[in-house]
């Protein structure tokens, strides 16, 4: 599953453009963040999904602290997931759910020197699958998504 909220033109100008990205994420967020405590679940979506979009191409280009990056992608999947959620949308909130997995674990192991801090946010991504989908329907899903295990790599502290 691969949900897009940016369109090829704004992807392109916001991966050339790193301090536009920056703004661009955080008022995505916190636009979504606004419609998302009023319950307006669908009108938070768009803004979410470009904030998750955002906060991976920051992350990528490491245009910012790659702590900070994570914490951006984990809060952004977890609020856009929520939203999918309260929708009805279980499909797309844990796929998106998952997709942040895959791009943290993918990160960490290509810097596997991260685990300690990334561990906190793979935790709170894992957590969040056994809290809202039954452990079953996690693990097949997981493997439709690609994923080889359930359980975070590494250590966590």
């Amino acid at each position: 599953m691969k949900l897009h909220f940016l369109c090829a033109n704004h992807r392109l100008e916001l991966e050339k453009n790193m301090d536009k990205a920056l703004r661009y994420c955080q008022t995505s967020f916190d636009t979504g963040q606004f419609y998302s405590e009023r319950a307006l679940w669908a009108d938070a979506i768009p803004h979410l999904g470009c904030a998750f979009e955002v906060a991976e191409i920051l992350l990528t280009h490491s245009a910012i602290d790659k702590e900070v990056s994570c914490d951006w992608l984990t809060t952004s999947a977890q609020l856009l997931a929520h939203s999918f959620n309260s929708l009805h949308y279980a499909s797309e909130a844990e796929g998106i759910i998952w997709m942040a997995i895959n791009r943290l674990e993918k990160r960490l192991r290509q810097n596997p020197s991260h685990v300690l801090w990334m561990g906190r946010y793979l935790l709170l991504l894992y957590t969040d699958l056994k809290a809202c989908f039954p452990v079953g329907d996690v693990v097949a899903n997981g493997a439709a998504h690609g994923i080889q295990s359930y359980e975070p790599i590494g250590p966590v502290h």
